[in-house]
C-alpha cells in the first residue's frame, strides 16, 4: 500500500482519503439536488479517513452557512471535530449543463488562492458535477456525478502555476476584491486582477494538483476519455482506475443503472467554458 500511495498524484492522495460511507454521500446529496440546487459539507478526518459532515442546501448558484453553528452540528450529531476541507456541488443551471460550472469558480477558490499563498499552507477542495456522456453499455446519454478535486500545495507552487497559466498576472498583487469576477456587458466574466482562474485549474492538473473522479463506475458505463484536452495514460493504484494527466478516474462501483436517479436523463449541454472568460 505504500508503494501504491507514493506514486499518487498529490490530488489522488487527497481523495483516496475518503471512507466509502463518504463516496455514498457525495452521490446520494447530488442525486437529490442536481436539477435544483447547490449543497455543501465539511470533510472531517477521523480515524485516518475522510468523512462527511451533515449537508447544508441553498439555490442552484449560491448557498450560504454559518460556519460555527454548522461545525457544531457535525460534532453533536455525527461526532466529526477535526475539520479539514470543503466539498460543494454545482448543479444543473436552468435544467442545463454549463461545462464552466463543472470548474470552480472565483468565488469558490479566490479566497482560498490567497490563504495558501499568503500563508503557505496546503488547501484542498472538493467540488461535485452532473456529466453527460453516452454509457458505453447501453449507447445511451447519461448523467454521472463527478467530483473534482483541487489541491493548492504551497506559495512557490501556486505563483509558478499562475506565473504558467496567467503569464501576464502578478500573484502576489491578487487580493479578494480584485480577483473576484464580475458580468461584463456581453456576458462574459472579468475581473481587475485579469486572472483566469480556469487555466489556473488546468495548469495545477498537469502537474498532479487537480484531478477528476467519475462516481458512478465502469459497470455503468464510465469511459476513457480525453478532458480539458489533455492525453491520458493508465495507472491503477489502491482501489483507483485512473485515465490521465489531469486525472480523470473511476471508483471500482458495483453501482447498477437501475440505482441512480440521473442515469438515462438527457439535457442540453453548453459549451461556456472559453466564452467565459474575456481576455
Amino acid at each position: 500500500m505504500t508503494t501504491q500511495v507514493s506514486k499518487m498524484s498529490e490530488w489522488q492522495k487527497e481523495f483516496s482519503m475518503f471512507d466509502n460511507e463518504a463516496l455514498e454521500d457525495m452521490k446520494t446529496f447530488s442525486d437529490n439536488t442536481n436539477e435544483e440546487r447547490e449543497w455543501m459539507a465539511y470533510v472531517y478526518l477521523k480515524d485516518g479517513k475522510y468523512y462527511l459532515g451533515e449537508p447544508s442546501f441553498g439555490s442552484e448558484s449560491r448557498i450560504e452557512v454559518n460556519p460555527a453553528a454548522k461545525a457544531a452540528q457535525d460534532a453533536v450529531k455525527n461526532g466529526l471535530t477535526d475539520r479539514k476541507w470543503t466539498i460543494h456541488s454545482h448543479p444543473l443551471k436552468d435544467g442545463k449543463i454549463y461545462t464552466g460550472r463543472q470548474y470552480f469558480s472565483s468565488t469558490d477558490i479566490c479566497g482560498e488562492f490567497i490563504n495558501s499563498r499568503d500563508n503557505d499552507e496546503r488547501v484542498v477542495q472538493f467540488l461535485v458535477y452532473p456529466h453527460q456522456q453516452l454509457d458505453t453499455t447501453t449507447n445511451r446519454k447519461v448523467i454521472h456525478n463527478r467530483v473534482r478535486t483541487l489541491v493548492f500545495p504551497n506559495r512557490q507552487l501556486l505563483i509558478e502555476a499562475m506565473s504558467r497559466s496567467n503569464p501576464g498576472v502578478d500573484a502576489m498583487s491578487i487580493t479578494r476584491e480584485t480577483g473576484q469576477n464580475t458580468n461584463a456587458a456581453d456576458g462574459s466574466l472579468v475581473n481587475q486582477a485579469g486572472v483566469d482562474w480556469f487555466a489556473l485549474q488546468v495548469a495545477l492538473g498537469e502537474i498532479g494538483y487537480m484531478g477528476i473522479v467519475d462516481l458512478e463506475g465502469p459497470t455503468s458505463g464510465s469511459v476513457h476519455f480525453k478532458s480539458e484536452n489533455l492525453l491520458f495514460r493508465n495507472l491503477a493504484s489502491a482501489g483507483l482506475i485512473t485515465a490521465g494527466l489531469v486525472g480523470l478516474v473511476w471508483l471500482n462501483s458495483k453501482r447498477s443503472d437501475s440505482e441512480s436517479g440521473t442515469f438515462g436523463a438527457e439535457v442540453e449541454v453548453i459549451d461556456d467554458r472559453d466564452k467565459f472568460w474575456k481576455y
